[in-house]
């Protein structure tokens, strides 16, 4: 049987026989951290929101106060008939006057317009702290595809190989009259369908790079290096589905309903009139004295029935629809949780069974056919199937991988660990 068999062909047939190697090392590889500080860095998103988060914490500092004064400058009751029109000094009643007005917010009102304020600015500093896991948790995901896609590939160009092996290989065994015609056409038709699969393959190394673009812009380029540990989460499964409202998906609830509560408590009291106080001083003609004049004005919320009272009712229907939608909110999310904590447990476990069982397994097959071969108990194209069953075993426990690495991104950056709650 080996006399039909080249001997470079055997000695490919050894080298094959051992483990594939890892990829090798590129320059100025991309790790996880790396992404991860560099998209958070360059992010205009998140730049764009933490200048929202300021320009809210500012405001939040004024909006209890006092409106500022307003100067009055003017005149009054300047003749337009008769011998003294447009005269300022010739009539009695004629003043140029000069005062300042200031308007008055019951303390009430200005300490639920703090509250309001000071909640819209909370909720904005919580948005920044989501985006920021949202970005991370789309780098993570965006970096852990494309590594998964390019080891892949390595994979996929082995498997390729070994297709051009068994074409080779069947081909010689049908021109000895050892097979049929179909085993060379099936062998290439294998081929051509792994072919395609690279492809496929290829498009998502590309895909991937070009998310990462959005975050990284010419480092996307940079390839994947330095996988995490991702049979461990660095949050507990247990901090995950307790204190939700403190997670960063969900911080922003509190705030707003804060903001909506507040904003029904000031249509409440729009009924409570607010006053301005107005003091003047109006300068006559020479041949008369001058005046102070004092002006207290209100407010008369006469129609209530018909306008404050239904703005006060509309207020409260959107502080109940607030608190709703955040009961909403935290009920999906600690179901999404837990779904995604079972994902990431079954394909841990998934992780660990081929890893440990399957593999090694089809790697016990590969070396059995091969000493079989060497021994003239079995046949080239026995050998060659069994090396490809290999690297499809190896193939199919890197994808399972790569979804364990999606679970785990999709949980690890939930809870921001940096700035513990």
């Amino acid at each position: 049987m080996h006399s039909s068999i080249p001997q470079h062909l055997a000695r490919i047939l050894v080298a094959l026989a051992l483990p594939i190697p890892a990829l090798a090392a590129q320059s100025a590889p991309l790790t996880l951290a790396e992404a991860l500080k560099l998209a958070e860095s360059r992010s205009t998103q998140l730049a764009a929101q933490r200048a929202a988060a300021e320009a809210s914490a500012s405001m939040a500092t004024t909006a209890g106060e006092l409106p500022d004064p307003k100067l009055i400058v003017g005149i009054e009751n300047a003749p337009v008939e008769g011998p003294d029109r447009w005269s300022l000094t010739a009539d009695g009643m004629t003043m140029r006057r000069i005062g300042v007005m200031q308007d008055f917010v019951l303390g009430e009102k200005r300490d639920l317009m703090a509250t309001r304020a000071q909640a819209e600015a909370r909720r904005e500093a919580a948005l920044v702290t989501m985006q920021a896991t949202e970005i991370r948790k789309e780098v993570a995901m965006a970096w852990f595809e494309r590594l998964y896609a390019e080891r892949s590939l390595a994979l996929v160009d082995a498997l390729l190989a070994e297709s051009d092996l068994q074409i080779t290989g069947t081909t010689a065994q049908l021109a000895a009259g050892r097979m049929g015609a179909a085993d060379p056409v099936m062998a290439r038709g294998q081929r051509a369908a792994l072919a395609d699969r690279r492809l496929e393959i290829e498009r998502m190394v590309r895909r991937a790079e070009a998310r990462l673009a959005r975050w990284l812009g010419e480092d996307a380029k940079r390839a994947p290096s330095g996988e995490p540990d991702i049979t461990t989460l660095p949050t507990s499964a247990a901090k995950l589905t307790t204190d939700v409202e403190n997670h960063p998906q969900l911080a922003m609830f509190a705030p707003m309903t804060a903001a909506a509560e507040a904003e029904a408590k000031l249509a409440a009291i729009a009924t409570k009139p607010d006053y301005s106080v107005e003091l003047s001083y109006g300068a006559r003609g020479a041949a008369y004295t001058n005046m102070v004049s004092l002006m207290v004005r209100m407010d008369l919320p006469v129609f209530s029935g018909s306008r404050q009272e239904p703005a006060a009712l509309a207020k409260l229907k959107q502080a109940e629809q607030a608190r709703a939608q955040a009961e909403d909110a935290r009920r999906r999310y600690e179901s999404e949780v837990r779904a995604a904590l079972a994902d990431y447990d079954i394909a841990r476990q998934r992780v660990e069974r081929n890893e440990k069982d399957i593999v090694p397994l089809a790697e016990e097959r590969a070396k059995a056919t091969l000493a079989a071969y060497e021994g003239g108990r079995a046949d080239l194209s026995a050998v060659l199937e069994a090396r490809r069953m290999l690297l499809e075993a190896r193939l199919m426990a890197l994808n399972v991988r790569a979804e364990a690495a999606r679970a785990w991104a999709g949980l690890a950056y939930l809870v921001d660990e940096r700035n513990p709650k």
